[in-house]
């Protein structure tokens, strides 16, 4: 992890919106975007559109800042698990937010099933695979024994501060008789 990286979750936790969003637009702009950057930035404009209720000021289109992160992610990183993982929940969670609802809402989906099969030793991977699909009594099973192999690897993946570190052990650290995605 960068040390700007570190800087701008400080940010993000203390609620300095604006100036987490600088400071991602000057790393990306510096080095080009990593795949790191990339994630946390995309992360973080996608919690902007939803989550903080007008505490981000910036004069930018969030919208089009997202999908146009969204096309740069899949034409750098469309291979990569954990891109596949991050865009396909974002996507799934809120589709109407890149398009067309009923489109893009299948595409989350395909997304989340491909870095599941890219990496099905996964845990988080397969739990919310399966949580967006479980059609029967036995996919249940399967899902909630997923959860339970999850939880030791949420908490080593998602540590620390930031946005994304943040809502995902918000989202997934909970009873999972309770959790469904």
């Amino acid at each position: 992890m960068t040390e700007n990286l570190e800087q701008i979750f400080e940010l993000e936790s203390a609620e300095k919106y604006n100036e987490a969003y600088h400071l991602y637009k000057k790393q990306i702009s510096e080095i080009n975007s990593d795949f790191q950057t990339w994630k946390y930035y995309f992360f973080f404009l996608w919690s902007m559109l939803e989550d903080v209720n007008g505490m981000f000021t910036e004069e930018i289109d969030l919208r089009t800042e997202l999908e146009k992160e969204l096309k740069n992610g899949m034409e750098k990183y469309a291979e990569l698990a954990d891109f596949n993982f991050i865009a396909g929940y974002a996507i799934s969670i809120f589709p109407y937010e890149f398009g067309d609802y009923v489109d893009m809402e299948m595409k989350g989906n395909e997304m989340i099933e491909k870095a599941y099969k890219a990496e099905p030793a996964n845990p988080i991977y397969e739990m919310v695979y399966l949580g967006s699909s479980i059609k029967d009594n036995n996919d249940q099973t399967l899902y909630k024994k997923a959860c339970a192999k999850s939880q030791l690897l949420l908490k080593k993946e998602f540590t620390g501060k930031g946005l994304l570190n943040e809502y995902f052990n918000q989202v997934f650290n909970r009873d999972e008789k309770k959790a469904s995605w």
